[in-house]
């Protein structure tokens, strides 16, 4: 009886050791409410009336199931993979009319002491770096303009290297274009560094390259955020120059100033502002202001309520009459 037990110890230690050494985690996020707009995003005329919409692909928090995986070589060394979906609250459907399974993130890689290096579709470094001074954190992506800044929220075909050393994390990063007899013809080069240590957080990156019609494109960006107790106040910039043709370019810029408040270990309340300009060579600039509010109340450590209100105004130097955009949005976000 006594070897009986002792046989089972020892292949209870093994299964541990094992499971220690390869793991995968399924997690996810799953967002659920409603919005309404004094009008749709097409229709800039007004003409149609308010509009009520489900929480399509998530208003909170993009919704997202996603597999990691991790495997310990040994000597420091892993092998690990992140594959994440996004998917439709109000039908069910993938988050994309183009049947990509795996459109939000892609990728393996090897980690070490020496950093990370990792390929397949992810993140841009530009998309990382701004985050990290984002007022609302990369919440509200249909709402606010931070996650889609240059078009550069993710990349396909990528290698990225991530070094991170005390509060210092550096990243590097090249996109292949993969057009036959034209390496640099649709591909993306990125370099980035983020400091945060106690209250600071400061970051900044700059991205290059040239449009899938060998046309110069460029992108840097540049802010910080800052916290104290329950108060954080973040700010940040970001300008995107891309040639529309051989003699005319077109220049975005935008930045963003907000700060949150926790009011209680359950509720926090959120502000920003966020302008938008873009100003093409040739013809009059367009503005985006916008200004939200937002709030959340947290049912437990995984799901939370919340709720936002945001007025955008439209406006071009040409003299059109500006336009306006008014919504609301609340709904229930779970994390799994």
């Amino acid at each position: 009886m006594k070897k009986s037990l002792l046989a089972l110890a020892v292949l209870g230690a093994f299964a541990g050791a094992a499971q220690a050494q390869s793991s995968v985690t399924v997690y996810g996020s799953f967002d659920g409410g409603l919005r309404h707009q004094n009008r749709s995003d097409t229709d800039t005329a007004g003409s149609q009336g308010g509009q009520w919409k489900m929480s399509s692909n998530g208003t909170y928090l993009s919704n997202r199931i996603g597999f990691k995986g991790v495997e310990d070589l040994g000597g420091g060394l892993n092998a690990h993979f992140t594959l994440e979906t996004g998917f439709n609250t109000g039908n069910g459907e993938l988050d994309n009319k183009t049947n990509q399974l795996f459109r939000r993130t892609a990728s393996v890689g090897l980690g070490s002491a020496w950093g990370s290096l990792d390929f397949g579709r992810q993140y841009s470094i530009n998309f990382q770096t701004t985050g990290s001074y984002d007022p609302f954190n990369l919440k509200y992506i249909g709402v606010t303009p931070v996650a889609g800044l240059g078009g550069l929220t993710r990349l396909d075909n990528d290698i990225k290297y991530t070094y991170t050393a005390g509060p210092v994390t550096v990243r590097a990063e090249h996109g292949f274009g993969e057009v036959p007899g034209a390496f640099s013809t649709g591909a993306t080069n990125a370099v980035g560094a983020t400091y945060a240590e106690g209250p600071i957080t400061v970051g900044s990156a700059y991205t290059r390259g040239k449009t899938a019609a060998g046309l110069s494109r460029k992108d840097w960006t540049i802010g910080g955020a800052y916290t104290t107790g329950p108060f954080r106040v973040a700010l940040g910039y970001n300008n995107y120059k891309e040639d529309t043709s051989a003699t005319a370019d077109t220049t975005t810029k935008d930045w963003w100033l907000g700060g949150s408040y926790n009011l209680s270990s359950a509720a926090a309340l959120t502000a920003a502002y966020y302008q938008t300009k873009v100003s093409p060579s040739t013809g009059g600039d367009a503005k985006q202001k916008l200004f939200i509010v937002g709030g959340t109340y947290a049912l437990s450590k995984r799901t939370n309520l919340y709720a936002d209100i945001d007025s955008k105004r439209f406006s071009v130097s040409s003299g059109t009459a500006p336009t306006s955009l008014t919504g609301f949005s609340a709904g229930i976000n779970h994390l799994f």
